[in-house]
């Protein structure tokens, strides 16, 4: 489980790191590392980030088609 730097669990972290599972979570880990290196934010918050975008991107994937779908019945 992962804290934040105060000791506290983010529900953000948490569900960002359970979004990078698979193929999304080895390529998520492996450009984390480089991008944490370069800006102020831990590996994990990267992580985190780049989960919540691939989680978001993957619902709308999702209800695109089915709120097409329901306008044309």
């Amino acid at each position: 489980m992962t804290t934040t730097t105060n000791g506290h669990n983010s529900k953000a972290l948490i569900v960002g790191e359970a979004a990078l599972t698979g193929w999304r979570g080895r390529v998520g880990r492996a450009v984390a590392k480089p991008v944490a290196k370069r800006t102020p934010f831990s590996v994990e918050q990267v992580e985190a980030a780049i989960g919540l975008v691939m989680l978001v991107y993957a619902t709308y994937r999702l209800a695109r088609p089915l709120i097409a779908a329901v306008r044309e019945a």
